[in-house]
């Protein structure tokens, strides 16, 4: 990138902003990173001008990149998990943006993926790497934040990416033990539809929580996603329930985009939630969800699967779109 680029993540909770600029190989390097609660403000446009009021008039780029937690079109973003509808005219008049781009925040969650050093990710199944940047290969990448995301990595015959977003996290729910069956049972009547996101994402973890202590007969308590992961450190075993529970499932969600897309040459777990799952993919059980696909189990046994765990992911993604031609900073990808 010539010039700097304001660089935004803005999800359901939190909301992020970065100047990026190039470094000496080409690859973005952040600036001024900044974060805060979503709910600390009225409107997308109000927890900008905020960013912006406290960045150096200097260091102000004239044009911007945004990532945003929903489907985007070519003028408005309505976010899905939270009531904000962004509006890319009302911003350029706002804030003279000379350029600006929507992309969706998952789609630059999987394009920071080839920018990342190995120290930004936990393996999870080694499996047989092998260099990805072949014409048409994939990865498979998905993860949890306040709602599931998914998304596709497509390496191209330049030795470049191109990102295909998708909503496969609103793919319903199948339950693979008598345990997960009775909850899918039991959210499905108080829901009707059961999707991915609603048992593996913040707000699912929370739904599951509720739903296990009530089949367990345990008093119902209003507790947040990180609440859950924080007594599952304590040993409590509800929450300890609860997080194997949407490790499993997300690891059998992973496991069945690498199918659906044949990701075979690798696979990432990405977002703030799945971060907090960590100690919960790393088990021989939740192995066991992404490779037993019946026939497909020993080519599953050999695809590397990774955790993303660096949270600056989506801002360099954000950084790093425009580029689609350009050969990933490391070989493991």
């Amino acid at each position: 990138m010539a010039q700097p680029i304001l660089v935004g993540d803005i999800g359901g909770t939190n909301i992020r902003f970065a100047v990026a600029r190039s470094s000496e190989k080409g690859f973005p390097k952040l600036t001024h990173i900044w974060r805060a609660p979503a709910n600390d403000f009225a409107e997308f446009s109000d927890a900008l001008a905020y960013f912006l009021e406290r960045t150096p008039a200097s260091e102000r780029p004239a044009q911007a990149v945004f990532a945003l937690a929903g489907p985007i079109d070519d003028h408005s973003v309505r976010l899905t998990n939270k009531a904000w509808t962004v509006r890319r005219d009302d911003l350029i008049s706002r804030f003279g943006f000379e350029r600006l781009t929507f992309m969706n925040d998952f789609a630059a969650m999987a394009r920071s993926i080839p920018e990342l050093p190995e120290t930004a990710f936990f393996s999870i199944q080694e499996g047989m790497p092998t260099p990805i940047i072949t014409p048409q290969s994939t990865l498979a990448v998905a993860g949890a934040g306040t709602g599931l995301g998914q998304a596709l990595l497509v390496g191209s015959a330049q030795g470049g990416w191109t990102v295909l977003p998708t909503e496969g996290g609103h793919q319903p729910f199948a339950p693979m033990n008598s345990f997960e069956s009775e909850i899918h049972e039991l959210m499905r009547k108080g829901q009707g539809y059961v999707s991915f996101e609603q048992i593996c994402s913040g707000r699912g973890l929370e739904d599951v929580y509720k739903t296990i202590a009530k089949l367990q007969g345990k008093p119902i308590v209003e507790l947040t996603a990180k609440e859950i992961t924080e007594r599952a450190k304590t040993g409590d075993s509800l929450a300890i329930d609860t997080c194997e529970f949407a490790a499993n499932a997300l690891m059998n969600f992973i496991g069945n985009a690498v199918l659906a897309s044949g990701s075979w040459r690798g696979a990432v777990i990405a977002g703030g939630v799945s971060q907090h799952l960590q100690p919960y993919f790393d088990t021989p059980k939740a192995r066991e969800r992404f490779n037993n696909k019946g026939k497909m189990q020993s080519r599953m046994e050999r695809v590397p699967l990774r955790l993303l765990i660096d949270s600056t992911a989506p801002l360099i993604g954000a950084a790093a779109a425009p580029q689609t031609n350009r050969p990933s900073q490391y070989s493991a990808w």
